[in-house]
């Protein structure tokens, strides 16, 4: 498991021209208090489902490009008219924009609520013991 297993979602951000998206996440038991930022930095799009209030984390995992590609031909169908996550024509056009820049896919799995994938060059986590 992850450093966010079982963190509640506080809130999340994005800020466009940094290229950064930031969840701030809450941990705690009777003797753990920790504050989590994830950080994903050097953002392309992100879609999230089931957004609520009280969110909570299951895993953050790479979801390989192959697999989303194959798994979620669906959600790319749905939003390639839209442009998402950035224009393109075919497959092959996805896989090398991805491949040439770094791109990386993060899956956000939820025990409970928000869920759904960021398309980012990389991930961080900073955990902060209360």
């Amino acid at each position: 498991m992850s450093m966010v297993h079982d963190n509640v979602i506080r809130s999340y951000s994005l800020d466009f021209e940094a290229e950064t998206l930031t969840m701030k996440t809450l941990y705690h038991t009777d003797s753990v208090f920790e504050k989590t930022d994830v950080i994903f930095r050097g953002y392309l799009a992100h879609v999230f489902e089931n957004e609520t209030k009280g969110s909570i984390i299951f895993d953050i995992e790479e979801y390989p490009l192959n697999l989303f590609l194959k798994n979620e031909r669906t959600l790319l169908a749905k939003k390639k008219k839209y442009a998402w996550p950035f224009y393109y024509q075919a497959e092959t056009e996805f896989v090398g924009f991805f491949q040439a820049h770094g791109y990386k896919i993060f899956e956000i799995r939820s025990s409970y609520g928000l869920c759904g994938f960021v398309f980012a060059k990389q991930m961080e986590i900073n955990v902060k013991e209360c």
